[in-house]
């Protein structure tokens, strides 16, 4: 019951008791008077009754003034302490209550006060104890993240209904699209076909009957735009129970797209030697048959069949050198190369030959000149090089010269001094076996090199003797030496384990809060009235699972809304008209915010209005929101009645939320989100658990009447 309700009976049976005891004892005086003295008092009557009357009025004000005075500096303020308190032991240990109300009320407020602060010292004792006692889980979690991070396929991991509890930047990056997202708590499903998961989980579950310990599953599966990904799937058991069960798998994914075309590639160049070959080899022996079964073949006969073989024998030529170089081409393994600067690529050839050779090298590099080789490469070949040279006791010194060659290639030059090699021995240098290629075999430097399309040419010093050594290698795109690295600045992977025992997607409105997934959401708009033709400029949005913030997955994107922006909205968000050109509509935007709401909650700070805004488009795009809508002002009501004021400042205020970024669509979301994780503990304190009872406690608001 509210306390102004309490106020109002309390006060009515305060005049009905006092003027029922004052009508009582003139009716039993009168009774016990004489007919006489009851006559004789009906004649003054008109002169006694009024003032015991107005007497009782005036006794009624006096009391009623004494319970008002009650009301404000006791009762009111010892249920805003109680409230208070509340917050301060479940929500925010740094919030501390302003004293008001009677002397005795402001004594305890300070007592409350002085609790509070030995609460959270001993709060802060207890956190130092459990964040130290939870290092090592840290310690580990943080090296998974490092792990997953760098690893260069894709990796997701989902329990057994599908829904994703952790993925990294590669998977996002393979698999994401506009209307198809990846994200915690999302199906996997939806960007993966289910029919091929659903047979490997099937055929792991059949190994773990069957007592294999580590079971292992793999296929190929076609994504959007031709891409062909590899997937491994293996299991993730329950490790809570002693049988052995599955509670969810894991998915590795590789991009086969490049490798399946480069084969295909390979199949048709083979194919297509194969027919060249036969067609050549064919003239070639019909013209030997021509002319060994001839016997009296003229001259003219003769030099015309041998120019048939050596045409033939020309064009088998080129086309087993063509083919030649399309196979090194096909044969480079990316794996092994890398874009390094010039200047890097020298120092770690000085380095080398340093520590290794005891070898001092002299040399110079182009600055900004960035290169697309393999390091270990051009190092353990120079090595050999240099080891060559070292059998000439009069070698003086080497020395490295990295310029540019051309367009697409730069050359490594290597000069040496005081002796001259033999061009034969630098051919052998380039035959000798180096490193092993990605097919295994062993390949010489400079067949490694003219797989990436350069060549090693010898500097002559005479017709025999050489004086050094070019190598052209390939140069890399200065726009894509490092690749762009989108989202925030620690490691990016994402995971929430809880989800692996999830019972199951059950009635929403029976789950508890703290297991929903919500989508908290802000606009900005021209004006205040979405039915007289105000738009959204801005929508900012972000997701919740497990009662965890997820500041990687969000929204915030801005909307054209082809009208004009009055300049007194101008000075409420700071968009200014020109940031809005050339920004997508909102025809464009509300389907791709309302694929990123699927199977959440919607949450917002007064949340008719902006829920106003989505239903005005909804004959417009065709799309309707008809989620469940819970309302963080309704809900702070909820949590705590006799607050004074529940707008959004006040209540990250009393909670010790940090305002960023406020008036901007994304910023709002994001303290509203905060605020959302300490209203569902409050609200579980006071009983309120799942989503059908935060419904019915917020129907009941008075903030509840406002429309738009």
């Amino acid at each position: 019951m509210k306390p102004i309700v309490k106020y109002w009976l309390f006060l009515l049976a305060v005049v009905l008791i006092l003027f029922t005891i004052i009508l009582g004892s003139f009716l039993a005086s009168w009774y016990h008077l004489s007919g006489q003295e009851q006559h004789y008092f009906e004649s003054l009557s008109d002169k006694l009754i009024p003032y015991p009357i107005l007497g009782a009025i005036i006794l009624c004000l006096i009391i009623g003034g004494l319970v008002s005075l009650l009301f404000h500096f006791y009762i009111i303020p010892i249920l805003r302490l109680g409230e208070e308190t509340k917050l301060i032991s479940i929500a925010n240990p740094e919030h501390r209550i302003e004293p008001k109300g009677a002397k005795e009320v402001v004594q305890l407020a300070h007592v409350i006060n002085e609790s509070a602060e030995a609460y959270q010292k001993l709060q802060t004792e207890v956190k130092e104890q459990i964040d130290k006692a939870r290092a090592e889980l840290h310690a580990e979690r943080n090296r998974l993240a490092a792990l997953m991070s760098e690893l260069p396929n894709g990796v997701l991991v989902c329990n057994t209904d599908g829904l994703v509890l952790l993925y990294n930047t590669q998977a996002q990056k393979l698999l994401q699209q506009p209307d198809k997202l990846v994200g915690l708590g999302r199906s996997v499903f939806a960007v993966l076909d289910r029919e091929p998961i659903i047979h490997g989980l099937d055929v792991l579950q059949n190994a773990v009957r069957n007592g294999q310990k580590n079971p292992t599953t793999h296929f190929v599966m076609t994504v959007h735009d031709g891409l062909s990904l590899r997937v491994n799937m293996a299991p993730v058991f329950d490790e809570r129970t002693d049988q052995v069960r599955i509670s969810g798998f894991v998915l590795a994914m590789e991009d086969m797209t490049g490798q399946l075309s480069a084969e295909l590639q390979r199949d048709a160049l083979f194919q297509t030697l194969t027919e060249a070959m036969r067609y050549s080899t064919g003239e070639i022996r019909t013209a030997i048959s021509t002319i060994l079964n001839a016997s009296d073949m003229s001259p003219d006969e003769l030099n015309n069949q041998r120019q048939i073989i050596d045409r033939a024998s020309e064009a088998l030529e080129e086309q087993l050198l063509y083919a030649k170089e399309e196979y090194s081409r096909h044969l480079i393994a990316p794996s092994k190369t890398e874009n390094i600067l010039a200047t890097d690529l020298l120092e770690l050839i000085r380095r080398h030959m340093r520590e290794r050779l005891h070898m001092p090298v002299k040399g110079e590099a182009v600055a900004d000149l960035w290169l697309r080789t393999g390091s270990y490469t051009v190092l353990q070949g120079i090595s050999q090089l240099t080891g060559q040279l070292q059998e000439h006791h009069d070698l003086a010194a080497i020395e490295i010269r990295i310029r540019d060659f051309n367009e697409q290639f730069a050359a490594l030059e290597i000069h040496w001094s005081g002796c001259h090699l033999d061009i034969r021995e630098i051919k052998r240098w380039q035959r000798r076996p180096l490193i092993r290629d990605a097919r295994d075999r062993m390949v010489s430097v400079v067949e490694v090199i003219e797989r990436a399309g350069g060549r090693v040419e010898p500097i002559p010093a005479d017709a025999e003797l050489c004086e050094g050594v070019m190598v052209t290698l390939s140069k890399a795109d200065p726009e894509t030496h490092f690749e762009k690295q989108n989202g925030p600045e620690h490691r990016p992977i994402y995971y929430e384990f809880d989800l692996f025992h999830q019972p199951g997607w059950q009635e929403m409105g029976q789950m508890e809060l703290r297991k929903l997934t919500y989508v908290v959401f802000d606009t900005e708009t021209t004006g205040l009235a979405p039915s007289e033709g105000d738009e959204i400029i801005q929508i900012g949005a972000v997701r919740i699972v497990n009662g965890r913030i997820l500041y990687d997955e969000t929204i915030d994107q801005l909307v054209d809304p082809r009208r004009h922006l009055p300049q007194t909205s101008i000075a409420i968000h700071g968009i200014q008209p020109e940031m809005l050109r050339g920004q997508p509509t909102i025809e464009t935007v509300l389907p791709q915010f309302h694929h990123f709401c699927e199977g959440s909650v919607l949450v917002a700070h007064n949340a008719a209005f902006d829920m106003k805004f989505l239903q005005m488009k909804e004959e417009l795009t065709g799309l309707k929101f008809d989620h469940p809508v819970i309302d963080t002002l309704l809900l702070s009501w909820v949590a705590s009645p006799h607050q004074d004021d529940h707008n959004l400042d006040a209540i990250a205020k009393r909670f010790g939320i940090p305002i960023v970024g406020r008036h901007t669509a994304l910023g709002d979301a994001l303290v509203t989100a905060e605020v959302l994780v300490k209203l569902i503990a409050l609200l579980e304190s006071k009983g309120i658990n799942t989503l059908e009872e935060v419904l019915m406690a917020s129907a009941a608001s008075p903030f509840n009447k406002l429309k738009f």
